[in-house]
């Protein structure tokens, strides 16, 4: 019998796997179908930041593998209690990876104001922030898998004795 941690951590890996799908796309194509980023600097008026799109597109690649492989183990039922303290462990370094990138992309686009000055025509800026908001949603995701991966450790951990 498949327990409702399991449905529930399925179920929050997908939703995950969707949103970080949208997420990439908006980070690539976001800028009118041109690269949009992540930005990273402190001052406005400078380009991107070369560093912070290197770990952002890092997050996004990176954790787009990773769930995937999570979702493949669990629809083909290798759901082994001594992978959930390593999944546990994976998804709390998710959750601060994807906080920082949030974060540093509602910073930049929170304070970008668009070339021609005071236009409030900015496309891109409200491409940027729906990324950052999809971004801190996923890394609210990942607290949640977390929590569930825990509890699924626990439970076969209370269930050995």
């Amino acid at each position: 019998m498949v327990s409702i941690e399991t449905i529930a951590t399925i179920f929050v890996k997908v939703f995950k796997l969707v949103l970080n799908i949208i997420v990439l796309i908006i980070y690539r194509f976001g800028y009118g179908g041109d690269f949009l980023g992540v930005g990273g600097t402190w001052n406005l008026n400078e380009e991107k930041s070369a560093d912070a799109e290197i770990i952002a597109s890092g997050v996004y690649v990176g954790f787009l593998i990773y769930t995937s492989v999570q979702l493949f183990t669990y629809l083909f039922g290798t759901t082994k209690h001594k992978r959930e303290l390593s999944d546990t462990i994976m998804n709390v370094v998710g959750t601060l990876l994807w906080l920082g990138v949030a974060g540093t992309a509602l910073h930049y686009w929170h304070g970008y104001q668009a070339p021609h000055d005071f236009a409030n025509l900015a496309s891109e800026r409200m491409m940027g922030l729906i990324m950052g908001y999809l971004t801190l949603l996923v890394a609210a995701l990942y607290l949640a898998d977390s929590v569930l991966a825990f509890v699924h450790y626990a439970k076969h951990e209370n269930s050995k004795y």
